[in-house]
């Protein structure tokens, strides 16, 4: 018997060495063994959230910031929806690296005060191992969407990939451009530049790198993402949605013309209590009274209020959790 996959469905599917076509059990699609790959463990994550489900969570998380506007659970209307599911490689991979070179010491002489007048350096001989073992993600899609590539899934609930339950609630499945090899290629090559970077901490030369990597384990995963446009308060905006667990991936908030009043009035009030503490500082003796450290102290709280308010009022979009960098 070997295993293949069905290059209709891409379920898993066994087979006799002798056989020349097979059936797959699910989709009922007949193949013949020329056209069949090498079998990959394939899941996907159902779509539990429906649309009226997907827009509750999206406006649950505009209403999380200031100046959005109150009655959006009942103003903000989906004007075109698409429920996509994206392709992603999990890859467990184990390396061990040993590796040799020269590390950096320093040594110091004639002691001054609180320092030294010399300090020298050299070179000496290091050599050693690391060895661990690491999950990636890959994002296998030819679309480059950074927001998807960064977004933190997760693969809890992943079930055998049915191409006939993605037909049922009209979603499109993106196909993948890596085949196994690749993403274990990919992989594996992300594993060798995080050991790279820690013998670089180590070492001022490398010279000799040993490695011998192993896949653990590797399986492809289709993912929904809804994919809207909404319009409120007579604006059009844009939002991603994890269709598996509701989380917002990135939307564009809406704001009312209050809010930005307010965070003008805030950015010409602290702006103008910086420019006071400037001209304070430059000419600190008023009335005989000297207000040089007061205006120091205005002059720097002024603008970095100036700025923090103008990071926070501007910012357009949220996302809700980004995938830690490893």
């Amino acid at each position: 018997m070997k295993s293949i996959m069905c290059p209709n469905c891409n379920a898993p599917l066994e087979m006799e060495e002798t056989q020349s076509h097979v059936t797959c059990p699910y989709c009922k699609v007949t193949s013949e063994l020329k056209n069949v790959k090498e079998l990959v463990e394939h899941f996907m994550l159902p779509a539990d959230y429906d649309v009226e489900q997907i827009r509750t969570e999206l406006v649950g998380d505009i209403l999380k910031h200031p100046g959005t506007p109150e009655d959006l659970h009942k103003s903000l209307r989906l004007k075109d929806v698409k429920l996509k599911f994206y392709p992603y490689f999990i890859v467990t991979v184990h390396l061990r690296t040993e590796y040799k070179g020269n590390g950096e010491y320093a040594t110091f002489s004639h002691r001054y005060k609180s320092g030294y007048r010399n300090i020298d350096t050299h070179l000496k001989p290091e050599q050693g191992v690391f060895d661990d073992e690491r999950e990636f993600i890959i994002y296998a899609a030819k679309e480059v969407n950074q927001d998807l590539i960064n977004f933190e899934i997760s693969t809890r609930g992943k079930r055998y990939f049915q191409a006939q339950e993605a037909k049922e609630i009209q979603a499109d499945v993106v196909e993948s451009i890596f085949d196994l090899e690749q993403a274990k290629a990919e992989a594996i090559n992300s594993m060798r530049e995080i050991h790279k970077g820690l013998m670089l901490k180590e070492l001022a030369q490398i010279l000799e790198v040993k490695d011998k990597p192993e896949i653990k384990g590797v399986y492809l995963l289709h993912i929904p993402f809804y994919f809207l446009k909404f319009e409120a308060g007579k604006k059009q905006y844009e939002a991603i949605l994890d269709g598996a667990t509701g989380r917002t991936v990135i939307t564009q908030i809406p704001r009312e013309t209050s809010y930005w009043m307010q965070v003008s009035l805030l950015s010409v009030l602290f702006g103008a209590i910086g420019l006071g503490g400037i001209f304070l500082a430059v000419n600190p003796l008023i009335g005989g009274i000297d207000f040089s450290y007061f205006g120091i102290f205005a002059a720097i709280g002024g603008l970095i209020y100036t700025i923090r308010v103008l990071q926070l009022g501007l910012r357009s979009r949220f996302r809700e959790t980004r995938r830690r960098k490893r």
